[in-house]
């Protein structure tokens, strides 16, 4: 009776092995057909932003060079030291000049011409606005076919060339940002000539109040950064207040980053984050172009704000926004499955009936271990991270009990609370 129940045993057994054994490797097998999911995540709505890192320096914006011509003029002293705050208007130098008239109808001439350079500014402007309003209310289903040249100025001009309604949209962009820029520039030469009238209206003011003497005083804010004692020119040298980062990019850096490209710094120490854009890129090489030896071009990029003062000088650690892609749709880039040369990609979708699902999307932008979904995908949905080799195939996942507790259950409505309850029931 024992060796019986021993040998029935062991007959049991190996049925029960040679059964699941078969069942395992049988073609269309149902038990081929579950799998253990290791790892899976859910689709999240996620910020994209492809940066690139650089080190910059911040330096001053600008510097003011003071000269002095000493024909028909005595020295007479320095008003400012190196160190010293100084600002629009401030005097720096007094001098003595047996001619002021002849000076002060000097500087009369000068304010008329600097006023008839700032009207031409004006109408220049007045002109790059009417052409951007009419550029920007142009309809973008209509089709253009034309080459024509506008130019407003010698140092502004571009062509159009364009037969295509999606080209002359594409262009009218360019063109706009084009116009901007040109406004920004021409606004910053208004505001020196503004600063340049100033100035000699002050001086004539000083020339009236001292018939005696006359002064050279500021053209803009700034430290007096060098004072020549020697009176060689220029006599005084002004660093400005606002500051700039600058430094260099290499030859990969160069064509990826752009001007108008954001960025982001932080500086040593200092938490709080210096934001700007990049504002100009050198065209030709920092040094001299030696063979095998690596080229870097330099750049400048201008904060939008400077809440408080910092020392020049301090290094900081630049990075250039090249795209970015908010609020979108994005998976781990290891979710993403690429097949036929790579030029098709699939996601593993696990869905609430227990089954995997392979679907083609479309990808976008990528940056670290994140991957934009454009089209394929909703939020929530959950994908396989791992071991995606499997299609309509059922699935199962590591069960954690220690993560049920009582607070998981209050965030469930009744709805869903009745219905856990009930497939609990049903199912066996």
């Amino acid at each position: 009776m024992k060796k019986w129940f021993i040998f029935s045993l062991i007959f049991f057994c190996i049925c029960f092995i040679t059964l699941n054994a078969y069942l395992i490797w049988k073609k269309d097998s149902k038990a081929e057909h579950t799998v253990y999911v290791h790892d899976w995540k859910r689709v999240q709505e996620r910020n994209i932003i492809k940066t690139l890192a650089t080190k910059g320096i911040l330096m001053p914006q600008e510097e003011y060079k003071v000269y002095f011509d000493d024909k028909d003029k005595e020295f007479l002293r320095f008003l400012v030291k190196e160190g010293d705050e100084v600002t629009a208007g401030t005097p720096l130098i007094e001098y003595a000049t047996p001619e002021l008239d002849q000076v002060r109808d000097t500087l009369e001439s000068d304010i008329s011409q600097a006023e008839g350079e700032l009207s031409s500014i004006d109408e220049y402007i007045a002109k790059l606005l009417d052409y951007q309003a009419s550029i920007s209310s142009t309809d973008s289903s209509y089709a253009y076919e034309y080459d024509s040249v506008f130019a407003f100025e010698d140092n502004f001009s571009f062509t159009e060339d364009i037969t295509d309604t999606e080209d002359a949209s594409t262009s009218n962009d360019v063109i706009i940002s084009q116009i901007e820029q040109e406004i920004y520039k021409q606004e910053l030469e208004k505001s020196k000539l503004e600063d340049k009238i100033s100035n000699y209206e002050t001086q004539i003011s000083l020339i009236n109040e001292k018939s005696f003497s006359a002064m050279i005083i500021s053209e803009g804010d700034g430290i007096v950064k060098e004072v020549n004692d020697q009176l060689g020119n220029p006599v005084v040298t002004i660093a400005s207040t606002s500051l700039s980062i600058k430094g260099t990019l290499t030859e990969e850096q160069l064509k990826k980053v752009k001007v108008d490209m954001s960025f982001n710094a932080t500086v040593s120490g200092d938490k709080a984050k210096l934001e700007g854009t990049i504002f100009d890129i050198g065209s030709f090489p920092e040094n001299e172009p030696e063979i095998d030896k690596k080229n870097v071009y330099p750049y400048e990029a201008i904060l939008s704000e400077q809440e408080e003062a910092l020392p020049i000088g301090t290094t900081a650690d630049v990075k250039v926004t090249l795209d970015q892609a908010l609020k979108v749709p994005a998976v781990p880039s290891k979710a993403i499955v690429k097949q036929q040369h790579g030029e098709k990609a699939f996601l593993y979708f696990l869905d609430k009936n227990g089954l995997v699902h392979r679907k083609e999307v479309t990808t976008g932008l990528r940056s670290g271990d994140l991957q934009e979904i454009k089209e394929g995908t909703d939020i929530g949905q959950v994908v396989m991270t791992t071991d995606q080799s499997h299609n309509k195939s059922k699935f199962a996942t590591t069960m954690h009990p220690t993560h049920l507790k009582k607070d998981a259950f209050k965030d469930l409505s009744s709805k869903e609370k009745w219905e856990a309850f009930l497939i609990g029931v049903a199912e066996r």
